[in-house]
């Protein structure tokens, strides 16, 4: 008890005087030794701590660890599991997380992998080992070497033993010389296990008997020598080329169709002499020869022939005459013969158009033309040549006979070109078109003086220079119903205008126009005209495609005549001649108002294209039969302009085209003129068209 603890006082009892009083006293601290440390823990209690500690970790192991556990084919597979897992039965406990393993068991590849763990669920894995190849060993009886072939496929084999073939289910065909091919599906164990395969081999030969006449020959096949007749030789099944030869004879091939197991005897081959060689040769060299009728080449060259016999050879070449030998030879010989050929010649003269052009014979200069030359009787190139003119070319052979000519024509170079230009052509549509090269100067329209002139038959001064091709007939509804097949150029009065072979009507010009692009395109041609939603807008005069004739190329291809401008279609004045066209004549007189009384042209409306004869020009019905439209729009002028127009294609504007011609409903004289003009637009039935196209 400290100074400052009291003692409680007892009410009960008095107090004693007398009892001592405690005092306190000072405190000395114990004297401490500075000896070695103690432990504050006995090693048994350590001991007993640490596995206490050991305990619970292996406790919370436990709870949070997870089994991982592998099916392994084969099951006695070893597994490895890298980390802290524990072996536990067939699989191993670890904590939850990433782990790599390897499964491996005696004769199976090893395989290795990595897994995740998860701390949700225990892992299972099923890991099937794939086994090592095996090895197979052949043994045939007979002993033989052999080739093996597993699944079709040859692998590598060393005294019949095919080392590393996956295991499985395998075909294995066993190959081998004279024999036959063996072939059995078996069971490839792997595990690096070695099988043995055992095969009894069937011959894969017959024998052949073989013998000749005379005996002694050489056998042999694929160029192996067998022996020599009589000779029975064991072949392998298959066609076999069997050759028997002989000295002195003709070396024999026979086909031979070989069956395994089944023997058989040839006939006997009878060999023939041999034949001889003769070496032929000639001068000049190159020499056609044939033997007894069979060409056989040119010289030098050695000819094999029959021996014992008589064989007629013949030498030809162009320029020389022909030498006709005979000679035999004896088997096995060689023998030489030269021949000498003799040229022979024949004469040819040349002239030319202009004259003194220059000639060139097989390319070299000879002389000029007018003269002629001694040449051998074989082909020769013939070149004729002069300043300003295309070379004139031919070829020609001599006869020693007969003098022969040959006559240039030079042309100059635009000659030339045109003389390659057709000068008739077919449409894609059927019909026929002329070339024109009109390079023409004249005056289109009539004089004012001039009886049934119209006011709008203007005189204008026109130069015709551009080539160009125009339709001999008029489109007809053949031809214009491939573009539109439902068109219909109806009847008038009960008179069919519709017929193949009649002239398309009841077309406007916007319709010829399209037709004329249609056929363009048909043919590959660029289209003229440029329409908009089915309307010609305008025209391309560059262009290459069909088109309508201008109004100067129908007037020059109707109306000029060397210089002169024709009135009518038949001549110069009334009445109309015979057979001239179809007019309004008196055939017609119950469908127009007004026909020709005199003249009949048997069609009351429209003819067949091509029924009358045509223009000078090969041009038919450009008066008669219907009016065509003309590419031109229509215009009237004020008079004869000094101006000369240069290959016109009428004005840019106007709301009508020009029609030219006369129809088979005209016999006035204003309308049968040449110079008669009218215009339009919209169809009528006695209208139609021809096309035309540039030559650019």
């Amino acid at each position: 008890m400290t100074a400052k603890e009291a003692v409680p006082v007892r009410d009960s009892e008095p107090a004693n005087e007398d009892a001592s009083v405690i005092q306190p006293i000072g405190f000395t601290p114990a004297p401490v030794t500075s000896g070695g440390n103690k432990l504050l823990l006995s090693p048994k209690a350590i001991a007993v701590a640490t596995c206490l500690l050991l305990g619970a970790l292996m406790l919370i192991y436990l709870l949070v660890a997870r089994s991982l556990i592998f099916e392994t084919q084969p099951a006695d597979a070893k597994v490895s599991v890298s980390g802290m897992a524990l072996a536990l039965g067939d699989g191993h406990l670890v904590l939850p997380g990433h782990y790599s393993y390897t499964v491996s068991a005696t004769g199976y590849l090893p395989q290795s992998g990595e897994v995740e763990v998860s701390s949700d669920s225990n892992s299972r894995h099923a890991v099937k080992l794939e086994r090592l190849p095996g090895h197979l060993r052949v043994v045939t009886e007979p002993q033989v070497p052999v080739r093996v072939l597993v699944n079709g496929a040859e692998v590598e084999s060393s005294e019949g033993l095919a080392e590393s073939i996956p295991a499985g289910r395998k075909r294995i065909t066993i190959l081998t010389e004279r024999y036959l091919p063996f072939s059995k599906e078996i069971e490839i164990e792997g595990l690096d296990n070695t099988q043995t395969l055992t095969a009894n081999l069937r011959p894969a030969w017959a024998n052949v008997h073989i013998t000749s006449t005379p005996a002694g020959a050489t056998v042999s096949v694929e160029g192996r020598i067998l022996g020599t007749t009589p000779l029975t030789a064991e072949l392998v099944q298959g066609d076999r080329v069997v050759e028997v030869s002989l000295p002195q004879y003709k070396t024999v091939q026979l086909p031979v169709p070989v069956t395994a197991g089944v023997d058989q005897t040839l006939a006997t081959v009878d060999l023939a002499a041999a034949d001889g060689t003769l070496r032929v040769a000639s001068n000049p060299p190159g020499a056609s020869v044939t033997v007894d009728g069979e060409y056989r080449g040119q010289t030098p060259l050695d000819l094999a022939l029959a021996s014992n016999s008589r064989h007629q050879l013949r030498f030809f070449m162009d320029g020389y005459s022909t030498v006709e030998r005979s000679v035999d030879v004896r088997a096995d010989d060689l023998q030489d013969m030269h021949v000498e050929l003799t040229a022979v010649f024949g004469q040819v003269s040349i002239t030319s158009s202009p004259a003194e052009a220059q000639v060139f014979i097989d390319g070299k200069l000879v002389g000029t033309a007018g003269q002629t030359f001694t040449l051998p009787t074989r082909s020769h190139n013939i070149t004729v040549r002069k300043a300003g003119y295309e070379d004139y070319t031919t070829t020609i052979v001599p006869s020693s006979k007969l003098k022969q000519s040959v006559r240039a024509v030079l042309l100059t170079g635009e000659q030339a070109r045109w003389s390659n230009v057709a000068a008739e052509i077919t449409h894609g549509a059927g019909g026929k078109m002329l070339l024109m090269r009109p390079n023409a100067k004249f005056t289109m329209g009539s004089s004012r003086r001039e009886q049934g002139r119209r006011a709008n038959e203007v005189l204008r001064k026109i130069s015709l220079t551009r080539p160009f091709y125009i339709g001999s007939t008029e489109v007809t509804n053949r031809e214009y119903r491939r573009y539109q097949r439902m068109h219909s150029s109806s009847h008038t009065n009960g008179v069919s205008l519709d017929n193949d072979s009649l002239p398309v009507v009841n077309i406007s010009w916007n319709d010829a126009a399209l037709f004329c692009n249609w056929l363009s395109a048909r043919d590959g041609l660029k289209e003229v005209y440029r329409a908009e939603r089915g309307r010609v807008v305008g025209f391309d005069a560059s262009a290459n495609g069909y088109r309508m004739p201008t109004e100067a190329e129908w007037a020059w291809a109707a109306r000029y005549e060397r210089g002169a401008m024709r009135k009518f279609p038949w001549g110069e004045s009334l009445p109309v001649g015979k057979n001239s066209g179809n007019f309004a004549d008196s055939s017609a007189g119950q469908i127009v108002p007004a026909v020709l009384r005199t003249y009949n042209d048997r069609y009351a409306a429209t003819a067949p294209v091509a029924s009358f004869s045509p223009n000078p020009i090969g041009l038919f019905d450009m008066g008669g039969n219907v009016s065509e439209w003309i590419h031109d729009l229509y215009t009237v002028g004020t008079g004869l302009s000094l101006k000369e127009e240069e290959n016109p294609v009428g004005p840019q504007d106007g709301d009508y085209h020009v029609v030219r011609g006369s129809s088979w409903k005209h016999a006035g004289l204003t309308e049968l003129r040449l110079s008669y003009r009218d215009y339009g637009a919209e169809p009528r039935d006695d209208i139609g068209f021809r096309i035309a196209r540039w030559i650019n």
